[in-house]
């Protein structure tokens, strides 16, 4: 008898303690609301983006996406092969199409991304050079260096899916992103159109060069001038075994999406759902950011917002 009224005893208390959580997570959820309820618009996406910048990123309320910032510590970082061979590992299951050439002594790279990043849908296009010629034996080893502001070209880049289009940004950069949070796509789906503006023609007609020694179908490439257009329709394929790890990563990835759509709702825009996330789970809301296109962990912390920016 004793040990059946202890056992009662037991339930009631993780009964009490229970319903004592589940208010009091009611409580801090009401009041994330008000928080941001108590923000303008406005107020809220520059907020947001005081909060992603030390993370590398800008918020683009206009197509609704975070895209990377010309002064984003990953500058610093460059390049290497290995960050793609790691993606899987950070959470990210996507596509790569790196393009190799040669201009004025040094060997450049110019590569292009698109898939998963976490619970993120995006694109990238990056540009970097290595400090002299590099043999194409070695291009999987060297370290490439983003370039530098002289160096930049114009990159217009547009991702989509047979059914809707995610972004369409144009911006002279080292490295052009795009990433739409709480949307999963499978890579095989997306499409990343991309218009390069270099700064000498020559350089054009090197990348062209470097394009056609990748093997892909010539009509997927197209040159005029300074410009030069490539069309990333395709995916990689895998093996099994890298095959089975992405399928589990995109799951995970997929489950993730749901349930950030769940905590945030029900707010619609993504400026609204991650102030809203800072305000409930800023833990979630910094590791959501390290997702977004970040391959290695930034170098700084979230910083407190200004006054003038904080719900009341």
């Amino acid at each position: 008898m004793y040990f059946a009224n202890g056992r009662c005893l037991l339930c009631i208390a993780f009964l009490v303690l229970f319903a004592a959580l589940l208010i009091l997570a009611v409580v801090h959820r009401v009041r994330a609301k008000k928080k941001v309820l108590a923000l303008t618009p406005g107020e809220r996406v520059r907020l947001l983006n005081e909060l992603a910048e030390p993370f590398g990123f800008a918020y683009l309320p206009a197509e609704d996406i975070f895209t990377s910032r010309l002064d984003a510590w990953q500058r610093d970082k460059g390049y290497e092969a290995k960050y793609d061979t790691m993606a899987v590992g950070a959470g990210m299951v996507i596509d790569a199409f790196p393009v190799y050439f040669n201009y004025e002594g040094r060997t450049w790279l110019v590569e292009f991304w698109k898939g998963q990043y976490g619970i993120n849908t995006g694109g990238e296009v990056g540009i970097y050079h290595a400090k002299g010629v590099i043999p194409p034996h070695a291009y999987h080893t060297a370290h490439f260096e983003a370039v530098s502001d002289a160096e930049l070209p114009r990159i217009c880049s547009c991702l989509d899916t047979a059914e809707e289009t995610f972004y369409e940004i144009c911006a002279r950069h080292w490295w052009l992103t795009g990433f739409r949070m709480g949307v999963y796509t499978k890579p095989s789906r997306l499409r990343l159109a991309t218009t390069l503006i270099f700064p000498e023609q020559e350089m054009a007609l090197a990348f062209w060069e470097g394009l056609h020694k990748t093997g892909k179908p010539r009509s997927l490439f197209r040159i005029c001038g300074r410009e030069v257009s490539v069309r990333m329709n395709f995916s990689e394929e895998h093996g099994l075994i890298p095959g089975i790890c992405r399928s589990a990563v995109f799951l995970w990835n997929r489950l993730l999406c749901r349930g950030f759509r769940i905590v945030t709702y029900p707010w619609k825009r993504t400026a609204d759902r991650m102030v809203f996330l800072y305000y409930l789970l800023p833990g979630w809301f910094r590791k959501i950011l390290v997702l977004s296109g970040g391959r290695c962990k930034p170098r700084c912390r979230t910083r407190k917002p200004h006054r003038s920016c904080r719900g009341r």
